[in-house]
C-alpha cells in the first residue's frame, strides 16, 4: 500500500469523527432544557425520599409545566442531535443517571436531606414561570452531561 493510501486509511476514522463530535456540543436551549430537567428529576426524588405529599408537588410544578415540558423536548432533541439512532437509548441513559445521581445525593444528605427539600419546594412555588433552570444552576443541583458550550451560531441555519 502506498503511504498515499496509508495516510488517508490513518486519517479516515479522524474525517468521520469530527462532525459527529461537532454535533455534541450544546447549544444554550439545550443547557438550559437540562438543567431544568435536573430540576424536574431532583423533584422526584424530594417526592420519593421525603414522602411528600403528591398535591403539594403538584401544587409547587403546576405553573412550571409549560417549562418542564418545553424542556423535555429539547433535551431529547438534544440526544437527537448528538447521537443519531441511538438518541432515545443516550436520553433513557441520561434519565436513569441523573435520578441515580440525584437519589444519592439525598443519601449522602440523610436527615438533613429532607429539611433542605422543604426549603427547595418552597422557593420553586415562590418562582416565576421559565426561572427553573437558572434556580437548578444557583442550587448547584447535579447536572451529569460534561458536553461543551456550542460556539456563537452554532444553533443558526444558514440562509441560502
Amino acid at each position: 500500500m502506498g503511504l498515499k493510501r496509508l495516510l488517508l486509511a490513518a486519517m479516515a476514522p479522524v474525517l468521520v469523527a469530527g462532525p459527529v463530535l461537532a454535533n455534541t456540543c450544546m447549544r444554550p436551549e439545550e443547557r438550559r432544557a437540562a438543567d431544568t430537567w435536573a430540576m424536574n428529576s431532583y423533584m422526584r426524588v424530594i417526592a420519593m425520599q421525603c414522602k411528600v405529599d403528591r398535591a403539594r408537588m403538584v401544587d409547587a410544578f403546576q405553573p412550571h409545566s409549560g417549562e418542564l415540558s418545553a424542556a423535555a423536548q429539547v433535551i431529547q432533541g438534544y440526544f437527537r442531535r448528538a447521537h443519531g439512532g441511538a438518541g432515545q437509548t443516550r436520553f433513557d441513559q441520561y434519565y436513569t443517571n441523573i435520578s441515580q445521581d440525584h437519589a444519592m445525593d439525598a443519601t449522602r444528605g440523610g436527615q438533613f436531606f429532607c429539611r433542605d427539600a422543604e426549603v427547595i419546594l418552597t422557593q420553586i412555588k415562590a418562582l416565576p414561570p421559565g426561572g427553573l433552570a437558572q434556580f437548578s444552576v444557583k442550587q448547584n443541583i447535579i447536572q451529569p452531561i460534561s458536553a461543551p458550550d456550542c460556539g456563537v451560531g452554532a444553533g443558526a441555519t444558514p440562509r441560502r
